[in-house]
């Protein structure tokens, strides 16, 4: 009985220590991961030129990098020291080689803080630095900060980088998606026979999307520029009648099915270089290509061929407005292609009729605007992991 006690005993006070592990375990890997911010290249302007520290991620246990001095001279880049943290078990270790010194051994500092203050690196054998410590100011700022001793005195120095902002790398995607865009009317539109129920009446209908992308990312992972290039089929209802003079009258009932060629330039922000969900907006222009209706028009043209009854001239042939929303990296199926969702809200800045003020004899009567207004969804893959 006294043995199966002690037992019991042991068991108990054996499982917190184990617990204890395990969660220091997790947050020390928690620690490595936020380290990860700093995957970039930082700069410093000096007397004697740059000075720059880089890193980059190897996997999921080691980062490297390089400090290195821009010479203002000729603009030759010189490796002052080479760089890297690597993360065993539950500890993480910076080590540095500095040109001309250890005989160009690496130093091993090992990490013993992590608060708000920064990262904390030391190695009390060492003389000049004892302690080295990282602290992001913010996602585009650095501060480094060493302490040594020099001739039995303490020698502190302190440095302070800015993340540069350098094409990290580009991808080619892919995307094709649905969208739902409907005619958003402003100021005074023409109607027959003085009967409201002629006035113009917008509404919207759902449309498909088709395009590529080419992002270029920056070395922090933080900011991308997407230069976009597609085709969109925009679909919308109308109903209306109004006179153009004494001897005709206009009429629509209909669906216009246009088709339209988009080019956009679209910031994007992510909010950690490993996050999945990320914002964007920028410009786009919109080209109509082709256009075509789907009900009642009134007067007929007579061959099929009068451009004055041509749906292709209802609208002007270039819309430009405003694109933003949100991205998801989302994968499906085993294989990476490197998926994204995305939904996105456009909205047109510029006037796109081109039927209610033809052939208007007073403009004050006459000067209703129409714009999109609409959203779409898409999915996106990168086509270099196709």
């Amino acid at each position: 009985m006294k043995y199966v006690l002690r037992l019991t005993t042991f068991l108990l006070l054996l499982l917190p220590a184990q617990a204890f592990t395990q969660i220091y375990a997790d947050e020390v890997r928690g620690i490595f991961r936020e380290l990860r911010d700093l995957d970039g290249t930082w700069f410093m302007p000096t007397d004697r030129g740059d000075r720059l520290e880089s890193w980059d991620v190897v996997d999921d246990s080691t980062y490297v990098g390089r400090g290195m001095r821009i010479k203002p001279e000729n603009g030759d880049t010189v490796t002052l020291e080479t760089l890297r943290m690597e993360l065993r078990d539950t500890t993480i270790t910076y080590y540095a080689i500095v040109r001309g010194q250890n005989q160009n051994k690496p130093v091993p500092f090992k990490l013993t803080t992590a608060d708000y203050d920064g990262y904390v690196f030391e190695n009390p054998k060492h003389d000049d630095p004892q302690k080295i410590r990282y602290r992001l100011l913010s996602k585009r700022e650095m501060q480094v900060f060493t302490e040594g001793k020099r001739n039995g005195r303490t020698v502190t120095q302190e440095y302070v980088f800015e993340r540069e902002f350098t094409p990290g790398a580009v991808e080619f995607r892919i995307k094709a998606g649905v969208n739902y865009n409907t005619l958003r009317k402003t100021g005074y539109f023409r109607y027959a026979d003085d009967d409201k129920a002629n006035i113009p009446a917008f509404g919207g209908k759902p449309g498909w999307e088709f395009g590529t992308q080419t992002s270029f990312k920056g070395r922090g992972g933080f900011i991308t520029i997407n230069g976009e290039l597609g085709i969109s089929g925009r679909y919308a209802t109308v109903k209306s009648r109004f006179d153009v003079d004494t001897s005709l009258t206009y009429a629509r009932d209909v669906t216009y099915q246009s088709i339209w060629l988009t080019l956009a330039v679209v910031p994007e922000i992510t909010f950690s270089s490993e996050g999945r969900l990320s914002i964007m907006a920028g410009p786009y222009l919109g080209i109509l290509i082709g256009n075509k209706t789907k009900g009642t028009i009134l007067p007929e043209s007579p061959n099929g061929k009068n451009k004055l009854f041509n749906p292709y001239n209802d609208f002007k042939k270039t819309d430009i407005g405003l694109t933003g929303g949100l991205q998801y990296k989302l994968n499906f199926g085993k294989k990476d292609l490197g998926g994204i969702i995305g939904v996105r809200a456009n909205l047109g800045l510029s006037n796109i009729d081109n039927l209610y003020d033809r052939d208007c004899p007073i403009p004050a009567l006459c000067n209703g605007r129409i714009s999109f207004l609409g959203a779409m969804a898409y999915y996106s893959v990168n086509l270099l992991k196709i």
